[in-house]
């Protein structure tokens, strides 16, 4: 891709990546304050209702806005956007209202003889999950109104808003918990700030987009478009869901909301490397949209990404695992070290796994085949709901962390199948080297902080130390061997000379 496009897709993916930086920093400022405030019992049932508000009726049904704005402003077909959009939000209207109707009538039922909660905190559950109904109506809405930004590449707006939101929803939580409110005042609290983010949203994609609006009369074949498109979206996403939820339900019903905080936390930060990924690669959603009648400069997009997510992506999973048990002793103390470090480990490698194919998983929605990902996902839930119920007896939640990395693990492969049906062959060559690259710089980076965590004191000054030193091996080691191209250099350097000029 030519040196100006190149640039462009760097800021947005700069934008996109803001958009994650910032929550992560104070989500992880924010947990362990919220685990003591709350308590461990009552952080294991906001943990479920959290992961029910993300992972229950929200489908991401809003892309089909993201796709349609890209494709049909490259292809010069502007007037159908605002069908699509109008066909979309109601979509998200009409699934939202449902999922409120369900969750208000099917509370009782799901904490009592789901989850099967203890009675001392069933009534408190119960009253969480009705709040969870609105945030999850309003979150649906968020999702169609987000979408117009990111199909116009205005990340820098999108980042804007959610930022904001982020640092209201996280600054209110750690306030609240730390005044003593309990967990349904910081639930209160997130359906306020999604509601104010809902309404950013919306009016900046109203002053963005001149082909924004709403009609009732809406053509039958956008009305297809739509429907066929979202289809795949809203089965993958169901099969996601359906994995989280029954994840959490099955370890609170069988080992106690107590066991869940154990097994949510280090979940949270194996989650943070698959969101940084996320925000890496949003940009490829919509470009490969555009690009989809143009696979030479959509297979250099691809190579150019892949090779740098691998990148970040092994680093973080290597420092996680090797500094597992001195960070959460200094993060979140000494017992719960003990209980979560080993699940760390299985996370960190889930979640790397899904980082990587988030690429080709963007790529192959990108150029409308997210059915084929509702394939994949479900050759993944396949594999993880029953080992999960195998493996709880004789392992407990480390048996149900090993469920998730065997599913996220086997789907890591379609990546190659992905290759081969887009580009015509598997990039062989691009891989070897590749993995022996990052490999190599992996090892030396784990050799550097393994010897720094085990030479000092448990405490934050040497887990920054150990961090510090294994990027710049890692990143020295990677220079070293040729990892970064003179292309590449060249264009990191024009960037440069831009923002000086």
């Amino acid at each position: 891709m030519n040196k100006q496009t190149s640039s462009g897709i760097l800021r947005n993916v700069a934008y996109g990546s803001a958009a994650w930086l910032l929550p992560l920093a104070l989500g992880f400022v924010a947990t362990p304050l919220i685990v003591y405030s709350l308590g461990v019992a009552d952080y294991g049932i906001y943990a479920l209702i959290v992961g029910f508000i993300g992972y229950s009726f929200t489908f991401a049904i809003g892309r089909a806005i993201t796709k349609y704005i890209a494709e049909f402003r490259a292809t010069g077909e502007s007037d159908k956007i605002r069908e699509v959009i109008s066909a979309t939000l109601l979509i998200n209207l009409g699934v939202g209202s449902a999922g409120i109707v369900f969750v208000y009538l099917s509370a009782d039922w799901l904490v009592i003889d789901v989850l099967r909660i203890d009675t001392s905190l069933a009534s408190k559950a119960v009253q969480a999950l009705h709040i969870s109904a609105f945030v999850i109506f309003l979150t649906m809405c968020t999702q169609a109104f987000s979408a117009v930004l990111q199909g116009l590449h205005r990340f820098d707006v999108y980042a804007k808003i959610a930022n904001g939101a982020s640092v209201a929803l996280v600054g209110g939580n750690v306030v609240l918990a730390w005044q003593g409110f309990g967990l349904n005042a910081l639930l209160a609290w997130c359906l306020i700030t999604t509601l104010l983010s809902t309404i950013a949203f919306a009016v900046a994609a109203r002053k963005l987009l001149p082909e924004f609006g709403f009609r009732l009369k809406i053509d039958k074949d956008i009305w297809r478009l739509v429907f066929k498109y979202s289809s795949g979206v809203v089965g993958y996403q169901i099969l996601a869901n359906l994995i989280l939820l029954f994840e959490r339900g099955w370890i609170t019903r069988r080992l106690g909301p107590e066991a869940l905080t154990f097994y949510a936390v280090p979940m949270t930060l194996g989650m943070y490397v698959h969101g940084l990924v996320s925000s890496l690669v949003l940009v490829i959603f919509p470009l490969a949209s555009e690009l989809k009648d143009d696979l030479n400069r959509l297979e250099r997009l691809y190579l150019k990404a892949t090779k740098v997510i691998c990148a970040v992506v092994v680093f973080l999973v290597t420092t996680l695992i090797v500094i597992r048990e001195p960070f959460l002793s200094v993060y979140l103390g000494m017992d719960f070290a003990a209980a979560s470090s080993g699940l760390l480990v299985l996370h960190a490698l889930s979640f790397g796994c899904a980082a990587v194919l988030t690429i080709t998983w963007q790529m192959t929605e990108g150029l409308g085949h997210p059915n084929f990902n509702f394939k994949v996902f479900g050759l993944c839930a396949a594999l993880c709901i029953p080992l999960m119920i195998l493996l709880i007896n004789p392992l407990g939640s480390f048996g149900v962390g090993i469920a998730r990395l065997v599913g996220f693990g086997t789907i890591f492969f379609s990546i190659f199948y992905v290759e081969k049906w887009i580009f015509g062959s598997v990039r062989l060559r691009f891989w070897l080297r590749l993995v022996v690259m990052i490999a190599a710089a992996g090892v030396a980076a784990a050799i550097v902080e393994s010897v720094i965590v085990a030479s000092l004191d448990r405490a934050w000054s040497t887990i920054i130390y150990a961090l510090t030193a294994g990027a710049a091996v890692y990143g020295l080691v990677l220079c070293l061997i040729g990892f970064v191209t003179q292309d590449e250099h060249a264009l990191v350097r024009s960037i440069l000379r831009r923002r000086n000029a």
